[in-house]
């Protein structure tokens, strides 16, 4: 309370919220707060307001309290703003439970809207004042310095910052300017006493570019006023000229780096790739990611859908596909989005378009960079194979050049399983890739000569075995019959003296693209030692199965529990809800989602989100709405191979746990 009246006697506007009073919605305010919009609340309405109801406090912004806030949901973004704009960084700070919330005093109406990490609270919006607690955390105050005070120079200046390179000025797909056209000129004069005069002219000179201005357009309206404009103290003195050949550098330089071209990204991870290829068993959303790069749309820029189908129809991806990886069946991956999205304010190329009303909203979705993709699909880094604008024009073809780059580059020597799984394809599709790719398939085959000293080396075949060959290796005489690699009938060769007999085993096939010289078959000289791991492996020490084998088996038992095995299950209440889902405006959902018992024996499945966890438990109750959380793929790995060792299976077990700790 008397905090209340110590910000009210500063000038602002104070209500008081219900705090951890309530578990629900502990930043709602306990009374209707409109009036206080225009005016200051007096002494005694303080103290009707501040009720037993009031957990904490918040103060209004806007022009009531001459406050604008800027709402920081992590560190990397303030620190970010921090380094950019230091002359507006050192002002009143509060630490909040993700991030800090800035203060500044100005007269200007700025309506509060949302920005590319975070929100800026200005007009019809508040925040929460410290010293108050907000589920357990208490909002502190880091910088106890006085906001600074901006004029409407200044502010343009923040929203220019937040706002510049934004979905509004920045088209990643088409390289042009959407809606009207900024006045480059006036940007220039703006920021160049804020951002410094080199700094202004290559950020304006790249808005020109997006907006379809050729370089001598851009110098004839930039470079008359960079000449004359003034310093910064202590800046060394230049002559014209020379600030005229420096100005034209840095339009060169924006022209030849292009916009973001330090975020860019290398190439999509082939693991990226083969991930997306297994998993979804599609290619639409592996396309859409190489036709972002190939377009050299701007990594973190947003782009809205109906310019992404523009685009991509001239790859060959069409708008079912598209609707498909941004919205559709293929854009989740472990229950997060693949590329993120978020609803933005209409904007317009000066900053805000404050002549919208109602709810001005639009859906975006953000270029993903190399490492959200790393993140999201839980994979490693890998080189990236450069594609061709045709490779992209089917599935087909997309799968394909990924199998003719791969070949090109490593000539590898691998069973075909490998790179049927790898493009997620049959071998029958794969053999097909090789005919039309011209790929050389050169058969490997190790060998030994059989003595006596060796002959252990081969199975036995029991009394109840009925087949008459060995897959995957064979006895080769000198005069090239073949045998089976049976021990009693490598115990007959060798007595009946037959000569050259040689123990054949067949190895991965080597694929190699453009050799002229390849050779149907490759002999290569191997121990019986290598032979005896060989056939271990494949055949298990007894004649039962190997460890591939297994593992194979294993999984196939397994496969309908990995559902549980892969979910940890939370019941969940109101007290629960904030501890265990993040609070979330970007509409991102965690990895996993809720359900509740509808009560007549069925299960109702909705978003894991904050706000969708409270209307559950008031619909179905306290201890009927839970939380199933996705284990992560080491943590699945894990519990596959505890329960592999329970059931005696040893071999699958350590597999599996090794995959887990790799």
């Amino acid at each position: 309370m008397n905090r209340a009246r110590k910000l009210a006697g500063l000038g602002y506007s104070v209500i008081p919220i219900q705090g951890d009073m309530s578990c629900g919605e502990p930043k709602k305010a306990t009374m209707k707060w409109r009036a206080f919009q225009k005016r200051i609340a007096s002494s005694e309405e303080l103290g009707r307001m501040f009720d037993e109801r009031a957990g904490a406090l918040a103060v209004v912004c806007g022009q009531v309290s001459r406050l604008l806030v800027i709402d920081f949901d992590d560190h990397l973004r303030y620190q970010r703003f921090c380094r950019h704009l230091p002359q507006y960084a050192d002002s009143y700070t509060v630490k909040t439970r993700r991030g800090f919330h800035v203060y500044f005093r100005t007269e200007a109406k700025v309506p509060s809207h949302q920005v590319d990490g975070g929100d800026i609270k200005g007009e019809g919006s508040y925040v929460v004042a410290p010293p108050s607690v907000i589920a357990g955390v208490e909002y502190l105050a880091v910088k106890r310095v006085k906001p600074v005070a901006m004029d409407m120079r200044d502010v343009d200046a923040i929203l220019s910052y937040f706002h510049v390179g934004s979905s509004s000025v920045k088209c990643p797909l088409q390289g042009v300017t959407r809606g009207g056209g900024t006045d480059i000129a006036a940007m220039y004069e703006r920021l160049s006493g804020v951002i410094g005069r080199n700094n202004a002219l290559y950020r304006c000179a790249c808005i020109g570019r997006l907006q379809g201005m050729d370089r001598a357009e851009i110098e004839k309206t930039l470079l008359r006023m960079h000449v004359v404009a003034e310093g910064e103290d202590g800046h060394k003195v230049e002559s014209r000229a020379d600030r005229f050949r420096e100005g034209r550098r840095t339009v060169a330089s924006a022209f030849g780096r292009g916009v973001g071209a330090g975020q860019r990204s290398d190439g999509i991870p082939n693991s990226v790739r083969e991930r997306l290829l297994a998993a979804q068993g599609s290619s639409v959303t592996a396309r859409l990611l190489d036709i972002m790069k190939m377009a050299g749309w701007a990594v973190e820029s947003y782009f809205r859908m109906s310019e992404a189908i523009e685009v991509c129809k001239s790859y060959g991806l069409n708008r079912k596909s598209v609707m498909a990886a941004l919205t559709g069946d293929r854009c989740i991956f472990n229950g997060r989005h693949i590329i993120a999205r978020r609803y933005v304010e209409y904007l317009d190329m000066g900053g805000l378009n404050v002549s919208k009303r109602g709810r001005p909203t639009q859906l975006v979705f953000q270029v993903p960079s190399v490492a959200r993709l790393l993140d999201v699909l839980d994979v490693g880094w890998s080189p990236s194979d450069a594609l061709e604008k045709g490779d992209l024009r089917s599935s087909h073809a997309y799968r394909r050049a990924l199998h003719r780059e791969y070949v090109k580059r490593l000539s590898p020597e691998l069973p075909m399983a490998f790179f049927a799984r790898r493009l997620g394809v049959s071998a029958r599709t794969l053999r097909r890739y090789n005919e039309q790719l011209g790929v050389q398939v050169s058969e490997r085959v190790g060998r030994f000569p059989l003595s006596w000293e060796w002959l252990k080396c081969l199975p036995r075949r029991e009394r109840d075995e009925v087949r008459n060959q060995t897959p995957g290796y064979w006895l080769a005489a000198g005069d090239g019959a073949r045998f089976p690699a049976w021990r009693h009938i490598g115990a007959t060769l060798l007595r009946r003296g037959v000569e050259g007999i040689q123990v054949c085993v067949r190895r991965a096939s080597a694929l190699s693209l453009g050799k002229a010289d390849a050779r149907p078959v490759l002999y290569e000289e191997m121990s019986a030692r290598a032979f005896m791991r060989v056939r271990l492996w494949r055949e298990g020490e007894s004649g039962g199965a190997g460890v591939v084998s297994r593992v194979r088996e294993f999984m196939k038992k397994t496969w309908r529990g990995i559902a549980r095995v892969g979910y940890q299950k939370l019941r969940l209440g109101f007290e629960t809800v904030a501890v265990h889902i993040a609070e979330d405006k970007i509409a991102e959902t965690i990895r996993g989602y809720l359900y509740a018992e509808d009560g007549v024996g069925g299960e109702v499945r909705r978003p894991a989100r904050r706000g969708v966890a409270y209307r559950m438990l008031k619909e179905f109750g306290e201890g009927n709405v839970y939380l199933a959380l996705r284990d992560s793929y080491s943590e699945l790995m894990a519990s596959m191979a505890r329960h592999a060792l329970r059931v005696g299976d040893e071999g699958a077990g350590a597999g599996l746990l090794a995959r887990s700790l790799a």
